[in-house]
């Protein structure tokens, strides 16, 4: 997927800060009549073209480190939302209360919770390997 940034500012040596317009999910059609406003992003990339203030760049998104991240963003949560609720199942199956089902999903919900701060803590890994998502591949 190719966008364009506009570079606003250096960070530091090696990285810059860019302003990204999203594409909009409104097709800004003539016939909504509403203006869809789409707000820009900023991003922080590595500069690795020797862009500049003001510069008008192409990016492009590496699809395996996508797929990578997605992965762990989505299916931790759920499979630990799911390992919860097998968990809770079989400790409060057997008890003769009349909500356990309410228990069960409880039991979910702390695992969905736990599941959180593990991506919470390999997002901090995947940050101090410096592995770009997105990079910029040249001047417009």
């Amino acid at each position: 997927m190719d966008q364009i940034g506009f570079v606003i500012k250096k960070v530091d040596e090696q990285k810059v800060q860019l302003e990204v317009k999203r594409p909009s999910g409104c097709g800004n059609c003539k016939s909504c009549g509403s203006s869809c406003e789409v707000k820009p992003h900023y991003v922080t990339v590595k500069n690795n073209i020797d862009a500049k203030p003001g510069d008008f760049v192409e990016l492009q998104a590496i699809q395996k480190n996508i797929m990578k991240y997605v992965t762990i963003i989505y299916m931790i949560p759920f499979a630990f939302l799911i390992l919860g609720i097998v968990v809770g199942n079989s400790m409060f199956k057997g008890m003769e209360t009349a909500n356990h089902e309410l228990m069960i999903f409880g039991m979910g919900i702390v695992f969905l919770a736990i599941s959180f701060l593990i991506v919470r803590m390999i997002d901090k890994v995947f940050a101090k390997k410096d592995e770009n998502i997105i990079v910029m591949t040249r001047k417009l």
